[in-house]
């Protein structure tokens, strides 16, 4: 079963009594138990995009459990306010697992879960785990260094865009690696970056396009995961790139690849974990393979045959650990090395990367 709801409707169903009351937690379920899972998106999933894919993992454990698991989803709650007490709400109406999908929601969760134990929480792109909540991320950089290699092969200009949202670690790691991607096959390339400073403004999007095609990028890419880079790249007849979702649906004739979140096995894992009575609060950073919470998918049929292959040989050797995007030498803009020959980042380090890659034509604003 799964129910969606909006926030009045949840605050008027769980009063009416229709959803039962926790009546306390057990280490592990009876057979015959159904797992209630909640989740709150603080945007309206629609049908691309980040809401898409965080809802994409709950649809994904339902089919996986089927009937064991009983799936309660708020959507569009925007107000950071109204999530704390729709957190709280679930916790105490018997949901054992409750999934925030944004790092907007990670202090709240940090402060809740901890007097909330009869539930367990999640947050997607929270930073670390701590009491009753754990976190899961993406290594988009996986992704944006195997997409950047086909950028490197198919620019005429040697001139690359890319749109930034904000300039958040996950950003800014993600756009070094496409440049690192780019230039492991064509040393030439350089990146201008512009930024729209939203996560989501199809007129600030389409607007960063045409300044980057004016500035001579001929092939495009971004962070906020919508298809209205697809688009404008499109009218403007230069190549785009699916970066965190896969837009060809929309972007008929200029994606040229992409790489997609999938969140799924964070949703699997959770639930088998609070079902066995197994489960803890951990930290998982994934990249590609098995498990994993990045997917190569579409490419075009204009993508040669030996850059597809380029692609496929780099993505094999980053699951099997022989290649990593920021092995160094690693130079950022000022010729500075910040990754010595022959070393390979922590984790820590490239989580907390403020600094742009030697070759990226742009500045680096204050996040804030």
């Amino acid at each position: 079963m799964q129910s969606t709801f909006t926030r009045r409707r949840f605050l008027g169903t769980a009063a009416a009594g229709s959803l039962a009351a926790a009546t306390g937690f057990r280490p592990a379920f009876a057979q015959d138990e159904v797992l209630k899972v909640g989740v709150i998106h603080m945007g309206a999933i629609s049908d691309t995009g980040w809401e898409y894919f965080q809802a994409e993992a709950w649809r994904k454990l339902k089919a996986n459990y089927g009937d064991k698991v009983e799936v309660t989803v708020l959507e569009n709650i925007a107000q950071i306010q109204d999530c704390e007490r729709l957190f709280r709400q679930l916790a105490t109406t018997g949901h054992k697992l409750i999934f925030g999908t944004t790092f907007s929601q990670y202090a709240s969760l940090k402060k809740l879960a901890p007097s909330l134990g009869k539930a367990h929480f999640e947050c997607c792109a929270g930073i670390e785990a701590g009491p009753n909540l754990g976190v899961f991320e993406a290594k988009h950089f996986e992704g944006t260094y195997l997409t950047g290699i086909a950028a490197g092969r198919m620019t005429k200009s040697n001139v690359l865009g890319w749109v930034g949202a904000f300039p958040v670690p996950q950003v800014v790691y993600s756009l070094n690696a496409f440049l690192l991607g780019a230039r492991s096959v064509n040393p030439e390339a350089t990146l201008k970056v512009v930024w729209a400073n939203a996560w989501v403004d199809p007129g600030k999007e389409k607007d960063a396009v045409a300044a980057l095609v004016a500035q001579g990028a001929d092939v495009i890419s971004g962070s906020p995961n919508t298809p209205v880079q697809g688009l404008a790249a499109e009218e403007k007849g230069v190549w785009s790139i699916g970066s965190t979702g896969d837009f060809s649906a929309y972007v008929k004739k200029a994606q040229l690849c992409s790489f997609e979140l999938d969140w799924s096995a964070a949703h699997i894992e959770a639930a088998e974990g609070v079902i066995n009575g197994t489960w803890a609060p951990t930290s998982r950073w994934r990249g590609l393979g098995p498990g994993g919470f990045v997917k190569m998918t579409t490419a075009s049929p204009e993508l040669p045959e030996s850059v597809a292959a380029e692609m496929a040989a780099a993505e094999a050797a980053i699951i099997a650990g022989t290649l990593h995007p920021f092995a160094g030498p690693v130079k950022d803009q000022s010729g500075t090395v910040r990754f010595a020959a022959g070393a390979t980042p922590g984790d820590d380090e490239l989580k907390g990367m403020n600094w742009l890659v030697e070759g990226v034509q742009g500045t680096l604003p204050s996040a804030g």
